[in-house]
């Protein structure tokens, strides 16, 4: 499946071999042997390429694939990972992110007290309740994904540096 996804991708321009290649950190030959069958990719290299493919219906198509038949699952949430606004994805906005999440995981454990000592929740309640929870799993995902971006920049600046041949 994940060879015929591939070679769709191609064939209806959402990408080349090359460009599959150079994104996953494979030779254009590994990937012709993913889109012919005779080897599989590695999870790395299928998060490498999903992670740094520019069409958003080739990163869709990858993952349908790549979890098709398992138990995993995944969601795509548009994020602004500059947190705080001040121009640059730092550990600043890692931080400022898991605070955020800190907070509202307090208030909805402070309103789920509440009712378990008696007090009503009514449907405006619940609601507030689960828009609390999906800021809470926002902000831990912006948190993850700004230390996973702050790792890869140091990668690539740590590949840059390494000359070729050396």
């Amino acid at each position: 499946m994940l060879a015929k996804t591939l070679q769709m991708m191609i064939d209806e321009n959402l990408t080349t071999a090359k460009e599959i290649g150079e994104l996953s950190g494979v030779s254009t030959s590994t990937v012709y042997r993913w889109i012919s069958g005779q080897s599989q990719p590695d999870f790395d290299s299928i998060r490498l390429l999903v992670r740094h493919m520019p069409r958003k219906e080739a990163q869709e198509a990858l993952l349908s694939v790549y979890s098709a038949g398992t138990a995993w699952q995944y969601s795509h949430m548009d994020l602004e990972l500059d947190v705080n606004d001040d121009g640059v994805v730092d550990v600043e906005d890692a931080l400022d992110a898991a605070i955020n999440m800190m907070r509202n995981a307090a208030e909805t454990l402070a309103q789920l007290r509440a009712v378990r000592n008696g007090e009503p929740m009514d449907p405006e309640k619940t609601l507030q309740q689960i828009a609390l929870l999906n800021e809470v799993a926002r902000n831990c995902t912006i948190t993850q994904r700004v230390l996973v971006d702050m790792a890869e920049q140091r990668r690539k600046r740590k590949l840059k540096l390494v000359a070729p041949g050396s």
